[in-house]
């Protein structure tokens, strides 16, 4: 039985088999999911919490590439924080240029996305290294073979589109010479779509690839964390964390927005001690009286006119 506090939502889980990518929490989420919540909350704040006790910090900008419902509705109350998608609204294209963005996010998050993005995948990570704050950084998790070089499986993308062609998907592509390709076999991850394979990282080629886009501090993560239901496998995508220029730090304004918070804490708990003292004072002001007319009711009792009055079946009867 292995028994963790799932770091997205909280919970307590408690299961016989533990695997690696199913979820293995009701929130839904997994090993890989757990370990970009705690690459997170390690580079934010410098201690492992749980993702409903980070602050609320709205001064933090974010983007979300297709990020998991469990964790970004709650990202998306912590922060300044926008979930994106390829194929649907809040729509991005990384691969893209948006020089509106450059400069303004403080994190990135990507999980088992980089794979899928269309080649080179250097377009993506240096668009992501473009909309980073000089502070900034790219938390991601990136399934890695065992192989020794990086497999590109369509090198020779240009105009491409997924096709059904006698019940089967197939890859139909027009390279920029002009030539016409049609090709088969191919893998997907989570059904079929814009969750087309378009690679096979492994670890040496995808840390040449950051650093070749700008990135100058790239760490990868395969320590296990049990009590948070981290446990690595050769299923598991490579957790890591890339960043751009500077090692990060709060910003004035967020620092502000948490002493806020400590204030408001601090107030909330002073006002609760006070209410705790006034209900003590007022129970010991309560227990003061109950004695004192249990002492009076006592004297009364044992008054000789009282007595003489039970005797004759009238006054009050005093316990």
């Amino acid at each position: 039985m292995t028994e963790f506090v799932c770091n997205v939502c909280g919970s307590r889980n408690a299961i016989a088999e533990f695997a690696t990518e199913p979820a293995s929490c009701a929130c839904g989420s997994n090993v890989r999911t757990r370990a970009l919540i705690h690459l997170l909350s390690m580079e934010l704040f410098g201690r492992n919490l749980i993702l409903p006790d980070f602050p609320r910090l709205r001064s933090v900008s974010a983007l979300g590439m297709s990020d998991k419902e469990c964790y970004a509705s709650i990202l998306q109350e912590k922060f300044d924080y926008r979930n994106t998608f390829y194929d649907r609204e809040p729509r991005l294209d990384f691969s893209k240029p948006h020089p509106d963005l450059y400069g303004t996010l403080d994190f990135v998050l990507s999980a088992d996305v980089l794979e899928h993005v269309a080649p080179p995948v250097e377009t993506t990570l240096k668009e992501v290294f473009r909309m980073l704050k000089p502070h900034g950084f790219l938390v991601a998790t990136v399934p890695c073979s065992s192989d020794q070089v990086l497999r590109e499986h369509y090198p020779d993308l240009y105009e491409y589109r997924v096709l059904p062609l006698g019940g089967a998907p197939v890859l139909v592509n027009r390279r920029r010479d002009g030539r016409l390709e049609v090709t088969d076999g191919l893998a997907f991850h989570g059904g079929v779509g814009a969750t087309l394979e378009m690679r096979q990282f492994t670890v040496a080629a995808l840390y040449e690839k950051l650093l070749g886009s700008g990135f100058t501090n790239v760490r990868f993560f395969n320590q296990n964390v049990p009590e948070f239901g981290i446990l690595f496998d050769y299923d598991v995508s490579q957790p890591l964390i890339a960043a751009k220029e500077q090692a990060f730090a709060l910003t004035g304004a967020a620092r502000t927005e948490i002493i806020e918070l400590w204030r408001s804490a601090e107030d909330r708990a002073s006002r609760e001690r006070q209410l705790a003292a006034s209900a003590e004072d007022l129970a010991r002001d309560a227990r003061a009286l109950n004695e004192t007319q249990g002492a009076q009711i006592g004297m009364a009792s044992r008054s000789r006119w009282l007595r003489l009055g039970r005797a004759l079946g009238v006054g009050p009867k005093l316990t």
